[in-house]
C-alpha cells in the first residue's frame, strides 16, 4: 500500500503548505463520517459557490419577472436656444418659444404581450432548477470525496496500529535476543540479523504516520477546516467492516433517474428546449402601452405640445432575409445534440454502474482473502520469530516471514481501501437526489 500511495502523498505536500495560514485550535473537532459529511456540504468552497449561484439564479427569475412589470422612467431636460423664432400674427412678433426652459416627464410603460418574455420567464424558472441541481451535484461529489478520505485515513490509523504491534514484537524479540547473546548463547549476527528487522518495521512505521497526518490533512482540505487545527475521527474501522455493511452492496439496483448528474443532464436538455421555443417567439408580434405626463417650468405663447399621451405600441417582424429561420434551426439542432448527451449519459451511468458493482463485488472477495492472509502471515512470523530465538530457525526464514508479513499487511489494506472506495462510489451513483 505505500508504493500504491506514494504519488498521492507527494501531491498533497502542496496541500499541507496551506496550514502555515492557519493558527491550531487546541480543542480538537471529534467528526464521524456524517457529521464530517455535513461539515464539508456547509464550508467546501465549491459548494459555497455553487450556493451562490442559486442565490443569483433565485434573482434572475425576478429580473426576467420585473420586465413584464410596470416600468416608470423620468427625465428632467434643460435647453438654452439662443435665438428663439418669432412669428408675425397681425403686424406683431411673436416669440414660438423660450430662450430658456427646463422639461420634465415621466412616463409609465407596461408590456402587455411578449412571446419572448414568456419563454424567458419559463426559461428563468428551469435555469433556477439547474443551480438547483449542481448544487445537489456538487454536495453528492463533495459527500464521495471525504468518504475516501475519512476511509483513508482510518485505514492509514488502522496500518500504522497494526505495524506497531509488530514493531513492540520485534522490539521485545531485539532485546531477548541481546541478551541472550550476552549470555553466548546466540551468536552476534544472529542479533544483527534482529536490528536489521527492527529498522525497516521502524522505519516503516515513520514513513506510515507521515502519510496518515497528510491524509488528514487532505480531510480537512476537503472539509473547509482550517488546516493547523486538529480532529477527531470518532468511527471505528472494524464497525464499518462489518459483514452486514458490505452484503447489501452486493446485488445494488439501480435507476438512472434517481442519480444527481442525470437529473442535470435532464436540466440542461429542458433549458435547450425552451431555447428553440424562444427563437419561435420571434416570429410573434409584442405589444406594449405606455402613458406619459410632461410638464415645463416656461412656455411660450403658443404651446400646441400636450401633457399628457397615452398609446400602444405594436412591434411585427415582417422580413428578416431568412436570418430568424436559420437561428431557429440552429436552436433545433442544439437541442438535438442535447437529447443525444442525455441519452449518452443514460447508457454511460449504467455502465459506470456495472463497472463499480463489479468493482465492489472484486474488492469485496479480495478484501476477505487478504484478511486471511494477514491473519495467517502474522502467525507464520511470530513462531518463526519464536524458532529463531530459540536457534531452530535460519535469519533467511526470518527475512522471509518478515518479509511476507509486510507485503501481506501491505496487500490487506489496499484491499480494504479500495472496497472502501468502491462503497463510496455506488453510493454517490444510487444515491436519491431531489
Amino acid at each position: 500500500m505505500v508504493k500504491r500511495t506514494l504519488l498521492i502523498f507527494q501531491s498533497l505536500l502542496l496541500v499541507c503548505a496551506y496550514s502555515a495560514f492557519g493558527q491550531a485550535d487546541s480543542t480538537p473537532t471529534q467528526l464521524s463520517l456524517k457529521a464530517a459529511m455535513e461539515f464539508a456540504v456547509k464550508n467546501n468552497l465549491t459548494v459555497k459557490n455553487s450556493e451562490l449561484d442559486l442565490q443569483i439564479a433565485k434573482k434572475k427569475i425576478w429580473e426576467t419577472t420585473a420586465i413584464g412589470l410596470p416600468q416608470v422612467n423620468g427625465t428632467v431636460n434643460y435647453q438654452h436656444t439662443f435665438k428663439v423664432p418669432t412669428a408675425n400674427f397681425g403686424g406683431q412678433n411673436v416669440e414660438l418659444g423660450t430662450a430658456d426652459n427646463t422639461n420634465w416627464d415621466i412616463t409609465a410603460s407596461q408590456l402587455i404581450f411578449s412571446g419572448e418574455y414568456i419563454v424567458g420567464l419559463r426559461a428563468a424558472r428551469v435555469y433556477k432548477e439547474v443551480s438547483e441541481r449542481n448544487l445537489r451535484k456538487s454536495e453528492n461529489d463533495i459527500r464521495e470525496s471525504v468518504a475516501q478520505s475519512y476511509y483513508l485515513a482510518l485505514v492509514m490509523d488502522e496500518n500504522v496500529k497494526i505495524l506497531k504491534e509488530t514493531q513492540l514484537v520485534t522490539t521485545n524479540s531485539l532485546a531477548d535476543i541481546i541478551a541472550l547473546g550476552k549470555e553466548g548463547l546466540v551468536e552476534e549476527i544472529n542479533v544483527d540479523q534482529v536490528r536489521i528487522l527492527k529498522a525497516n518495521i521502524d522505519n516503516t512505521v515513520a514513513n506510515l504516520e507521515r502519510q496518515a497526518s497528510l491524509t488528514k490533512n487532505l480531510l480537512k482540505f476537503q472539509l473547509g477546516y482550517d488546516l493547523a487545527s486538529p480532529i477527531v475521527l470518532t468511527d471505528n474501522l472494524n464497525d464499518l467492516m462489518t459483514t452486514s455493511e458490505f452484503t447489501q452492496y452486493l446485488d445494488l439496483s439501480f435507476n438512472v433517474a434517481n442519480n444527481t448528474d442525470y437529473r442535470v443532464v435532464e436540466t440542461a436538455e429542458k433549458l435547450q428546449k425552451l431555447n428553440v421555443d424562444r427563437y419561435k417567439t420571434k416570429f410573434l408580434p409584442t405589444i406594449s402601452g405606455f402613458y406619459r405626463h410632461k410638464e415645463q417650468l416656461k412656455t411660450a405663447a403658443f404651446n400646441f405640445e400636450p401633457k399628457d399621451v397615452a398609446g400602444i405600441t405594436l412591434s411585427l417582424p415582417i422580413f428578416t432575409s431568412g436570418s430568424r429561420i436559420s437561428q431557429l434551426s440552429q436552436a433545433k439542432k442544439e437541442y438535438e445534440k442535447t437529447r443525444n448527451n442525455k441519452l449518452n449519459a443514460e447508457r454511460g451511468l449504467v455502465i459506470e454502474f456495472q463497472k463499480s458493482q463489479n468493482t465492489f463485488n472484486t474488492s469485496y472477495s479480495s478484501y476477505l482473502t487478504q484478511k486471511d492472509n494477514l491473519t495467517l502471515s502474522r502467525k507464520i512470523f511470530d513462531h518463526t520469530m519464536i524458532k529463531y530465538k530459540e536457534g531452530v530457525s535460519s535469519s533467511t526464514d526470518l527475512h522471509q516471514a518478515e518479509s511476507q508479513l509486510l507485503d501481506t499487511q501491505s496487500k490487506y489494506f489496499t484491499a480494504l481501501s479500495d472496497l472502501l472506495n468502491a462503497k463510496a462510489s455506488l453510493d454517490k451513483l444510487t444515491s436519491i437526489q431531489q
